[in-house]
C-alpha cells in the first residue's frame, strides 16, 4: 500500500476482484501488516458516506422523507457493525485458534469499501422511482450480496486458513452483526 488513500482504494478494488477470481496476485494489493490493519479502517470511514447515500437514495425512491435521524441511524449502525464485528472476529480467532485475524479484517474493511461503491452505483437505478429502487435492491440481493459473501469466504480461507465450519461461522457472524447493528441503531435513533 502507499501513502495515497485514493491509490490504496484502487488497489483494494483490484485485489478484491483478484481474490474473488482466485488470482494469487491478490496479496500484492493489500497491506496485511499491523499498520495495514490500522489503515484499513480508513476504508470504513470512506465507506460510510457511500452507505448513507445508498440508504437516502432508496428512502427517497420509496417516497420516504430523508431526515437527520435516518442519516444518524445509518451512521450509528455502520459504526456499531464495524466495532462489533472486529471484536467478534478477535474473540472467535482467540477461541478457535485462527491465525492472522488482522489480515482477514484488512480484507473485510477494504472489501466493504469496494462493495459500498458497487452498492451506491446500483442505487442510481432509483432515479427511475420506486420500480428502480426495487430493481436496485434485487440486483443487490441477487448479485452483489452473493459475490460479497464469496469474497468473505475467500478472505477467511486465505488469511485465516480456516476450515469450512470456521469460515461459515465468520460469514454468519458478519451478517448477524450487520442485522444486530441495524436493529440496535433503529432502537436508539427511531426515524
Amino acid at each position: 500500500m502507499s501513502d495515497n488513500l485514493a491509490m490504496d482504494t484502487l488497489r483494494a478494488a483490484r485485489g478484491t476482484v483478484r481474490l474473488i477470481r482466485f488470482d494469487p496476485a491478490w496479496s500484492r494489493d493489500f497491506d496485511l501488516s499491523r499498520l495495514g490493519f490500522i489503515r484499513s479502517f480508513f476504508a470504513q470511514a470512506l465507506r460510510a458516506p457511500l452507505a448513507i447515500l445508498f440508504t437516502c437514495v432508496l428512502a427517497r425512491a420509496a417516497g420516504e422523507e430523508i431526515t437527520r435521524d435516518l442519516i444518524l441511524q445509518t451512521a450509528a449502525a455502520l459504526a456499531m457493525g464495524i466495532v462489533g464485528y472486529t471484536l467478534v472476529v478477535w474473540i472467535a480467532a482467540r477461541l478457535i485458534g485462527l491465525p492472522d485475524w488482522r489480515a482477514y479484517l484488512v480484507l473485510v474493511n477494504w472489501g466493504d469499501l469496494v462493495f459500498a461503491g458497487v452498492m451506491t452505483t446500483v442505487s442510481s437505478l432509483a432515479v427511475f422511482g420506486e420500480n428502480g429502487a426495487v430493481a436496485a435492491q434485487l440486483i443487490w440481493l441477487m448479485l452483489a450480496a452473493p459475490v460479497q459473501i464469496l469474497f468473505l469466504w475467500r478472505a477467511a480461507r486465505v488469511t485465516l486458513r480456516a476450515d469450512v465450519a470456521a469460515t461459515v461461522l465468520l460469514i454468519v457472524l458478519d451478517i448477524a452483526m450487520s442485522v444486530a447493528a441495524d436493529q440496535l441503531a433503529a432502537l436508539l435513533i427511531p426515524t
